[in-house]
């Protein structure tokens, strides 16, 4: 509980690369996420090119920190499988592995949103060469700058037994 605990969105990193190691454990936690009927439908692209970087981060508005993240991991959404409409919470789930994993080596990070927006799997796919499947999620990683404290979120009001009422 303890790492739930201090996840928060980081998006200012030094200059610090993202070691090996790290970016391999990071990988094998995504991987070891649940998916429906075991089809796992992800892949994942290591991004630690400075071009590359930049073009992503003009991907939305929401992606600017791309630019001074030195690493970003790009999750790619397979096609088909059994169960193709559950391969988004799939993916998120290999989203949400990295992030946890990030914390647990004293990384930061943040998830920036890609699907279904058209146009940003689209802008994604065309500079990654993604032809099998689809941009999902756009993640920047990094050693963060600053340090803050981490905002509880949890609310009882927002809590149901049985049904809504």
């Amino acid at each position: 509980m303890s790492l739930l605990m201090k996840r928060q969105s980081v998006r200012h990193y030094t200059k610090e690369t993202v070691s090996e190691v790290a970016i391999t454990t990071m990988l094998e936690a995504a991987m070891q996420a649940p998916s429906a009927n075991n089809q796992q439908p992800w892949e994942f692209i290591i991004v630690d090119d400075r071009t590359i970087l930049d073009q992503l981060s003009k991907a939305s508005r929401g992606a600017w920190m791309l630019a001074d993240a030195p690493l970003a991991i790009i999750v790619v959404m397979k096609e088909g499988g059994k169960s193709p409409r559950m391969r988004p919470q799939d993916c998120a789930a290999a989203v949400e592995n990295i992030l946890l994993s990030a914390v647990e080596q004293q990384l930061g990070a943040v998830w920036i949103g890609v699907y279904p927006l058209e146009e940003r799997m689209t802008y994604i796919n065309e500079i990654l060469h993604i032809t099998k499947g689809t941009a999902f999620a756009q993640i920047a990683i990094g050693h963060p700058d600053t340090t803050k404290s981490v905002t509880k979120r949890y609310d009882a009001s927002r809590v149901y037994r049985n049904t809504m009422e």
